[in-house]
């Protein structure tokens, strides 16, 4: 018997679009450096529209280095976008935040879900 990880993303992505928000994820890849100018090319920004839902991390779990006072915590499906990356954005709820760090759930390789923590951008 085996198990379709890829139902579970969608099963979980339909729990997310009930009770979650759209989400944005943002990534800014800069161009390309060209020694013989000594310039750099026009950086390109793509996005991808998502659903997650977004908590506070427990008091227990900010230790003021890695998880600040103020971070928190998105349960991000992975339908219709990539595992966010360190300097991405992700804008919920009509806030942008900074992406500190994602976790991807992915039993047997395949992502369910993605665990990202956020932090208010200045």
């Amino acid at each position: 018997m085996s198990f379709d990880y890829a139902e579970v993303a969608a099963e979980v992505d339909g729990i997310l679009v009930e009770y979650g928000a759209d989400a944005t994820l943002t990534r800014v890849t800069p161009g390309a450096y060209d020694p013989a100018t000594g310039t750099t090319g026009a950086a390109s920004t793509t996005t991808w529209a998502g659903t997650g839902a977004k908590f506070d991390y427990e008091q227990r779990d900010i230790d003021g280095s890695l998880v600040r006072m103020g971070d928190q915590r998105v349960y991000l499906s992975t339908v219709g976008i990539v595992n966010p990356k360190t300097g991405d954005t992700l804008t919920i709820g009509g806030t942008v935040y900074q992406v500190i760090a994602s976790r991807p759930l992915q039993p047997a390789l395949t992502a369910v879900l993605y665990d990202v923590q956020i932090r208010g951008v200045l």
